[in-house]
């Protein structure tokens, strides 16, 4: 009903307008011959049109407003996108670079640690190497202490003997003395107190003899005691080689599975002064080719006993250049 009530009163105000400027034309005095019809166009407009144009220009403004907006909305949705793409990609940098750095310093904290452990490793074989080094050392300077004791005995003894003789020579020259000084004051002494004194000399001659004799037997045996001791330790010195060889070997040795109590292999091993392996050779068969085989690869396998290096060549040429060793189950046996 409005819509046709606007227009309509429109209307109207243009007649009523219309009136007016004819009323003027109806009350002029002019000529009439000089007045001219005048033509008035009307036209009729519609409001609702025009209402619906300007809102249609405001929904298209309201259009392109709100497609201006949503443009605006996603370049700042495409920035914040972006945006966030760097600070991800810069977190996922920084977490590479910290992962990297992690890595690094665990491999840095494993070879510490691994150097660490080849160190303790170094300073253990060290120590080992000291131990068995002050070992041999006590055992060497026992040998020497024992040689030392032995020489002083014999440089004792054969000072004694030498005293004993000069003492006696003594007595003999200081008896021969009185004897000669008394036949010179007793020239008229008898012949049979000179046979007495004769004879007296040949039994002082006799004792000194008889004590020569026994200060050399003394000399000898001591010698002989010396030569017992050095024997005993080279013995001594030989089962400890012995029993350090057996360790190695036994170390060395991977007993097989086919191993049984009562089976007995012998090797024969040659060694050179170094202590180095020189050959092993099966002398006696356990029966168990297998068994044999492994006896012999424990000797080579062992290739080297350093402590025989230090053994003195007469020694190792008499109990150490050739020696057989009797691989059981129960253990090693020389």
């Amino acid at each position: 009903m409005r819509s046709y009530l606007v227009p309509v009163l429109l209307a109207l105000l243009v007649h009523i307008l219309v009136l007016l400027l004819l009323a003027g034309h109806w009350f002029d005095h002019a000529d009439p011959r000089e007045l001219r019809p005048r033509h008035i166009t009307a036209q009729m407009v519609d409001l609702g049109a025009v209402s619906q144009a300007q809102e249609k220009q405001k929904d298209d403004q309201r259009k392109a407003d709100e497609a201006r907006r949503r443009e605006q909305e996603r370049r700042e949705a495409d920035q914040r996108k972006a945006e966030e793409q760097r600070l991800a990609e810069q977190k996922r940098q920084q977490e590479q670079k910290r992962q990297q750095e992690v890595a690094a310093r665990e491999a840095a904290e494993k070879k510490a640690v691994q150097e660490q452990a080849a160190k303790e490793k170094v300073a253990q074989e060290a120590a080992e190497r000291k131990r068995q080094q002050e070992i041999a050392r006590q055992e060497e300077a026992k040998l020497k202490e024992q040689a030392r004791v032995a020489a002083e005995k014999k440089k004792q003894a054969e000072l004694e003997a030498k005293r004993k003789a000069e003492a006696e020579a003594k007595r003999v020259a200081e008896a021969k003395k009185k004897a000669e000084e008394k036949a010179r004051k007793v020239a008229e002494a008898k012949k049979r107190e000179e046979q007495k004194r004769l004879e007296e000399q040949k039994r002082q001659q006799a004792e000194a003899e008889r004590k020569r004799q026994e200060a050399e037997e003394l000399a000898r045996a001591i010698a002989a005691e010396e030569r017992v001791a050095a024997e005993r330790a080279a013995k001594q010195q030989v089962a400890q080689i012995g029993d350090y060889i057996n360790s190695l070997l036994q170390r060395s040795w991977n007993i097989p599975t086919t191993a049984r109590n009562g089976m007995v292999a012998v090797v024969e091993v040659r060694l050179f002064p170094s202590g180095e392996v020189d050959s092993a050779s099966l002398v006696q068969s356990s029966g168990d080719p297998g068994f044999d085989d492994s006896a012999v690869k424990a000797v080579l396998r062992a290739d080297r006993f350093p402590r025989v290096a230090e053994v003195d060549p007469l020694t190792f040429e008499r109990n150490l250049r050739r020696f057989r060793v009797n691989f059981r189950p129960e253990g090693l046996r020389w």
